[in-house]
């Protein structure tokens, strides 16, 4: 039977935007990937503020609940500690075997190197970079035949910028999926307080 090749989009996810979902379809079809696994942070060692793994879980299960393709796990929440990207695919490999591409943006690559053992998280995986607006690919001599770059759609959404546009009463409508923005509005999430 063929290895099915599974694309891995983590994220802090706080709330999942649409960007999220446009990039990973585009990802998921350039690269002929059977699924994209969102993975939903669960104590990652970058960040220090944000919304309980719980809602965010919730908000990305919604996010994505119309696309066959795409497949949400909890994985990060299970891990105790830190949860390092290394850590995870490791144990993401005994629950979904396949070939792993992990889809990082170009912003994400540029810091690659200070993550938890970057030459290991190659050899267990290939690496798929989405380009970003904001942050130009460098680096990518060694390795080449495991990281490619995808023709993604350039879209110029944060988390950050939804949160604070909530924060300041404006829409977020066309920001995030329906079903997500009427999640954030029964919970009144990312509201001054």
């Amino acid at each position: 039977m063929k290895q099915k090749h599974i694309g891995l989009l983590g994220g802090i996810f706080d709330p999942p935007h649409i960007g999220h979902c446009i990039v990973a379809q585009s990802i998921l079809e350039e690269f002929n990937l059977h699924e994209v696994i969102f993975i939903p942070a669960g104590n990652p060692p970058h960040k220090r503020k944000f919304t309980p793994f719980a809602l965010r879980y919730q908000m990305t299960q919604k996010a994505i609940q119309n696309n066959p393709h795409f497949k949400i796990t909890d994985i990060e929440d299970r891990l105790s500690g830190k949860t390092y990207t290394i850590d995870v695919i490791r144990a993401l490999q005994k629950e979904s075997p396949g070939v792993m591409y992990l889809i990082i943006g170009s912003d994400q690559w540029n810091e690659f190197e200070t993550w938890k053992t970057p030459n290991k998280l190659i050899e267990l995986c290939n690496i798929i970079i989405a380009p970003r607006p904001d942050a130009v690919i460098t680096g990518l001599k060694r390795r080449r035949n495991k990281i490619m770059i995808a023709h993604s759609p350039l879209i110029d959404i944060s988390s950050t910028q939804v949160r604070r546009k909530i924060a300041r009463e404006e829409s977020i409508q066309y920001l995030v999926l329906p079903e997500v923005l009427k999640f954030i509005q029964k919970r009144k999430l990312y509201r001054k307080t």
